[in-house]
């Protein structure tokens, strides 16, 4: 198609007709659409979408349970090989220990978080989530990525629906589905080891949407990908959410759209990008309910504006993070009371989420 005679203002409309853009005119919105017109398309789908004006946020801790992960796999950044003085893994006491002051300070979400590795028992895994689970029976826990279950399936000899029933059953209640935005980057040793994977990417997606279990989406951008390489994830993300949705268990809850540090020699993205990709995320993906904003990726005050670009909901307070930079300026941790400020001074109203 030539897009010669088309702008950006032509192709918003097609799409809020409700007609599904081609690929190489959402390519050409990637890369050149102009900012106010993908922003007030954004928008306009949310409001659609959730017409009380309601903006979501949910008090949130990620443990890190190991920074160990098998060497050379470019999944994983800051990890280390076991071996290292720096590595450590956490015991399953230590972890729900940890667990306990975030859900005494108000925590209602977990993400158990770590590397790849191939020395660790399932037990260990299977023991980290009954545990929180005993503990704390209504914290919603996020426990490992697609990633991680695809290593699980070769180590421990499991079927992806085996692995995802086991977690189930011992109170695992969300899916953070990372993993995909290296399966896009055009960094060479990262196409040696992920030519293939997607199948088993989208498989352990599928498996969660069979057993009910919410799965949050990141699009993550920035590592040096095209704009093509950016629609190709939304777009299969897209024909994910439509397959699953057929059978009556759409398997996204939500996108998170946040940046990664970039690679030696590729510019970090700026507020200006970011804005564009939650737009651009929020007007293609029509099919996922929530765009979430991140307060890290950018620092809250990009955030708040992202609330008029299409984005409905700010994501975790990340317990973790003390240096998140807020809307009045300052630096500091992020907190319930902040998270509400940000969006009621958005002109929309403060939903905290016990859960997806």
């Amino acid at each position: 198609m030539n897009l010669n005679f088309m702008d950006t203002s032509d192709l918003l409309r097609k799409a809020l007709s409700g007609e599904k853009l081609f690929p190489d005119e959402a390519i050409y919105l990637c890369a050149e659409g102009d900012l106010l017109n993908l922003a007030m398309a954004g928008r306009e789908v949310a409001r659609r979408l959730h017409s009380d004006g309601q903006v979501g946020y949910a008090v949130t801790k990620t443990i890190v349970y190991s920074n160990v992960c098998q060497p050379e796999c470019p999944f994983c950044t800051g990890t280390v090989s076991k071996d290292d003085p720096a590595a450590f893994t956490k015991s399953v006491e230590a972890v729900v220990a940890e667990a306990a002051e975030a859900v005494a300070a108000g925590a209602t979400q977990i993400t158990l978080q770590g590397g790849h590795r191939i020395d660790l028992p399932w037990d260990y895994y299977i023991g980290l989530v009954t545990a929180l689970h005993e503990r704390f029976p209504d914290l919603q826990i996020f426990a490992f990525s697609p990633t991680e279950i695809m290593v699980f399936n070769v180590l421990f000899q499991k079927r992806t629906s085996e692995v995802i029933a086991e977690l189930k059953a011992a109170g695992m209640g969300g899916l953070i589905a990372g993993g995909s935005e290296t399966m896009a980057t055009r960094a060479p040793e990262y196409r040696a080891l992920l030519r293939g994977p997607w199948n088993e990417w989208f498989d352990v997606v599928h498996r969660c949407a069979d057993a009910g279990i919410p799965v949050v989406l990141p699009f993550v951008f920035g590592l040096g990908e095209a704009p093509k390489e950016r629609v190709g994830h939304l777009y299969r993300s897209r024909a994910v959410q439509e397959r699953t949705s057929l059978a009556g268990k759409p398997a996204f809850a939500a996108m998170s759209v946040f940046t990664l540090t970039p690679p030696e020699g590729v510019l970090p993205a700026t507020g200006h990008e970011y804005l564009r990709m939650v737009a651009l995320a929020r007007v293609l993906l029509q099919n996922v309910p929530h765009v979430q904003a991140s307060v890290v990726a950018q620092g809250a005050k990009v955030a708040q504006v992202a609330l008029d670009s299409g984005a409905n909901d700010l994501g975790g307070t990340h317990m973790e993070f003390t240096q998140a930079e807020l809307a009045a300026g300052r630096v500091g941790p992020m907190t319930p009371t902040e998270m509400e400020r940000l969006i009621t001074d958005a002109g929309r109203v403060p939903l905290q989420r016990p859960t997806w």
